[in-house]
């Protein structure tokens, strides 16, 4: 049983996605230093402790991560993962356009060219959203889209919020979608990559009617793009049904197909498994490579992986 980086105390800090495919990003207390664990093709088990550190910050202008400088634990209750002067060294808010003041960074940040994006998870759910240009199709990873449709190109923050709140403000075109949603989504919801650009297309079409749509400078000019290879390394497993695993809601094990967002798509033999990584991130972990420490108790009705 290898377990990554010995006896050390390692923290899920969040995840990620490269040229090698998505990742774990892993932080040694110990050490104060950040790593990337691969996971598509891996094989391994990953088990939640109770204590909570520190992610660490975040440049918004480098997009470089980094330890926690004073490896801070937090409380278990506290819902924030990161410390008061990691949360005031990032200066993220996600939410600017609602807030009072904004810091120095956020400032800097939204001057960035800023894109608006329509995001699929399934044919009723459709997710509008905005990311700064220089951050590339890395936040339409980071949440799970399955498909995107870019359909307006800004030069700051602030004008490409004007067409993400007359897009959120139409029937049916969601502003924000629970982690738990979009687990079950993945698990239950068919995908086809044809027919999932065709839906953002169709979509896309009428919305560019609604006046005020329009006006905010909605663009029809680049097409959709499926988001598979990303996630997966080529097209999405062929899967009928996943199973969202119950009982077994602080390990997953198994040999990792790819992962959507913060879920892990696992398999056990012929079987496949959903597990959200959401509400493990700042958890000291055990993460043991090439092992597989336990099997789930149920399994889901035989499915084709590919």
């Amino acid at each position: 049983m290898a377990r990554f980086h010995g006896t050390h105390t390692t923290v899920l800090a969040g995840h990620g996605f490269d040229e090698a495919g998505p990742y774990l990003l892993i932080n040694d207390i110990d050490e104060a230093t950040q790593h990337r664990f691969s996971v598509r093709g891996r094989t391994f088990t990953l088990k939640q402790l109770p204590q909570r550190y520190c992610v660490g910050r975040f440049d918004l202008l480098t997009h470089r991560k980094s330890v926690c400088p004073l490896s801070i634990e937090l409380l278990p209750t506290e819902k924030d993962d990161m410390c008061p002067a990691c949360r005031e060294a990032t200066g993220f808010n996600p939410s600017f356009y609602y807030a009072e003041t904004i810091s120095p960074q956020q400032r800097s940040y939204n001057e960035t060219p800023h894109y608006v994006y329509l995001a699929y998870f399934s044919p009723q759910h459709i997710k509008a959203g905005i990311s700064s240009e220089t951050r590339g199709i890395e936040r339409l990873l980071e949440q799970g889209a399955r498909a995107a449709r870019i359909v307006g190109r800004f030069p700051n923050a602030d004008e490409a919020r004007k067409l993400e709140a007359a897009l959120c403000a139409q029937p049916q075109v969601f502003e924000t979608m629970r982690a738990s949603l979009k687990a079950r989504l993945l698990a239950k919801e068919p995908y086809n990559p044809e027919a999932a650009c065709n839906t953002l297309d169709a979509r896309a079409g009428e919305l560019a009617k609604v006046p005020a749509v329009h006006e905010a400078g909605f663009s029809l000019a680049e097409p959709a793009q499926d988001l598979s290879s990303s996630y997966f390394g080529g097209p999405s497993p062929d899967v009928s049904e996943l199973q969202l695993p119950e009982g077994h809601e602080s390990e997953c094990a198994g040999t990792c197909l790819g992962m959507v967002g913060d879920k892990l798509v696992m398999q056990q033999g012929s079987f496949g498994y959903v597990v959200s990584l959401k509400d493990w991130k700042g958890h000291a972990v055990d993460l043991l490579e090439d092992e597989v420490a336990f099997e789930y108790d149920s399994a889901p009705q035989q499915i084709s992986l590919f």
